[in-house]
């Protein structure tokens, strides 16, 4: 049937045949196009990718230097690679993590917010680095939830993750809850990880100084290689020496050379410099002077524990009544570092303050009491048990309270710890024995830690011995025991006017027991060894 409509129609098919050669090019033109631009943005995505990991990569070695200054510039580099991609999960990580820094060790305006939020851009960019892991374990404890902090971190590392930054902050974590022993494999392999990066080495020493055993002069030296400028370590290294009472001119001119840079340094940084002035002046025996060094350090971060400290053992020199309030704020601020616990016990237990002084260690007793750790057999032990450092500061305060017998258990609870202070725990005893009079209980003990060879530990050990062989009208074998004492004060090096102090009073002592001639023969062999 004809068509009388007059429309131009064709069949399902007439379109081919009446395609042109120049629409078919223009059909393969915008296919190219389309391709052009799909290449053109992967062009673009890789050079946007390659230019922010050079960047990143340039504000990593900045920050590693780690001094404020240094940290800030890394910062300054990572907002370049932002404005390259606002998105980057990895770059917005590090960000967060250096402002974190900045907030939490050199309490900069402003850095606590941005370190939040960059975290919080970092965490939907789906960043898996370890900056933006280790940050918000950081945040945890910053925030008071160490346990949250501590499993957080157990967790990553059981899918796999074993970075430095996560070992430091899981030991961070351990430390605030007082699990010290547990925190030291944090610590250490934090640093041996990153042996490139001056603060995990400083963090070990700076935990080591809280602890109060030895090493964090070995740690601070270690920092110090990786960056010989770093502040944090070099304050470090002259409080841990002045905390040793060794190098005390170095460690001054050290903390001098630091304050001359005022300019470079964050308000925590110079508190922890004048804090270490505030120590050494109380070693110079000038609490007052210490006490207005603390003031100005507290001025600039009043949460430096070093300054509070300071100011502290001040007040207890002076025996202010004040000195037991101190410590307890300085407690309240750092409640997992012993040494603060027993230096604060000590110092205010020679000031006549017997009963503040116990009642700063039956704070550190209820902290520490809840700690547990595994043993090599699968179970747990009471940190408290083993903890023969404090059971012999307890005892030291007791016996100086003359409650003997009190002293006398704390002793024997810190020689079932079976513990590195061994030794020096059966000595403790001995002389509290010794000083009851009871000689062949103190002989007993003294015997396994005083060798016949004079190669026993304690030269106080070898001083006791010679007391009760004296009792015993033993003289020869009691003047070798003074002469195997003054043989060890003088490796370790103590005053001369101590040395010819015991050499006179054990001059005095056989005279007076009529025994002139072994009195002379003393002289004559003993005066030689301390010359």
């Amino acid at each position: 049937m004809a068509d009388t409509s007059g429309s131009n129609t064709s069949t399902p098919t007439e379109w081919k045949k009446r395609e042109t050669f120049g629409s078919a090019v223009v059909q393969i033109g915008i296919v190219g196009l389309v391709l052009l631009g799909s290449v053109g943005l992967f062009y673009k995505s890789r050079v946007t990718k390659k230019a922010v990991g050079e960047l990143m990569s340039e504000a990593r070695t900045s920050a590693m230097r780690a001094n404020p200054a240094d940290i800030k510039k890394a910062l300054k580099i990572l907002d370049d690679a932002l404005e390259h991609d606002s998105k980057a999960g990895d770059a917005l990580a590090m960000a967060a993590a250096l402002n974190a820094e900045l907030w939490l060790m050199h309490k900069e305006p402003g850095a606590e917010q941005k370190a939040k939020e960059l975290l919080e851009r970092a965490k939907k960019a789906d960043s898996k680095s370890e900056d933006r892991y280790g940050t918000e374990a950081l945040m945890m404890v910053a925030a008071g939830n160490a346990k949250g902090a501590e499993d957080f971190v157990e967790e990553l590392r059981r899918k796999g993750a074993s970075t430095a930054k996560l070992f430091w902050v899981h030991a961070m974590a351990l430390k605030a809850q007082g699990n010290l022993t547990l925190s030291h494999t944090g610590f250490t392999t934090a640093m041996d990880k990153a042996w490139k990066d001056p603060r995990y080495p400083t963090a070990w020493g700076e935990a080591i100084l809280e602890e109060g055993v030895p090493g964090a002069a070995d740690a601070f030296n270690k920092g110090l290689s990786a960056n010989p400028d770093f502040f944090r370590a070099r304050l470090g290294l002259a409080l841990a020496r002045v905390m040793r009472k060794d190098r005390i001119g170095e460690s001054e001119t050290m903390v001098k050379d630091v304050l001359s840079r005022d300019a470079e340094l964050s308000p925590p940084l110079k508190a922890r410099a004048i804090a270490v002035q505030a120590h050494i002046a109380n070693i110079q025996n000038t609490p007052d002077a210490a006490i207005s060094l603390a003031d100005e350090a507290l001025k600039q971060n009043p949460d430096d524990v070093w300054a509070l400290l300071a100011k502290a053992n001040a007040l207890a020199l002076k025996k202010d009544a004040g000195a037991a309030a101190a410590y307890d704020a300085l407690i309240a601020r750092q409640k997992a570092a012993p040494i603060f616990y027993f230096e604060g016990a000590s110092r205010m237990q020679a000031a006549g303050m017997g009963d503040q002084s116990m009642a700063l260690l039956d704070k550190y007793e209820a902290f520490f009491k809840t700690v547990k750790n595994p043993t090599a057999d699968g179970k747990e032990e009471v940190f408290l048990d083993r903890d023969d450092r404090y059971w012999i500061n307890r005892g030291d305060v007791l016996k100086e309270a003359n409650k003997l017998d009190e002293a006398v258990a704390a002793y024997d609870k810190a020689i079932a710890a079976k513990n590195v202070n061994l030794v020096k725990a059966t000595y403790a005893k001995a002389a509290v024995l010794l000083k009851k009079s009871d000689f062949d209980g103190s002989l007993k003990l003294l015997a396994d830690i005083t060798p016949p060879d004079g190669t026993g530990q304690i030269a106080d050990a070898y001083v006791a011995m010679g007391e009760i062989l004296f009792h015993k009208k033993d003289w020869g074998p009691g003047c070798q025991s003074y002469a195997y004492a003054l043989a060890r004060m003088k490796v370790q090096q103590a005053p001369r006017e101590q040395l010819n102090q015991m050499l006179t009073d054990v001059e005095k002592r056989l005279k007076k027991e009529g025994q002139a001639q072994i009195a002379k023969v003393w002289m004559e062999e003993a005066k030689p060894m301390i010359q």
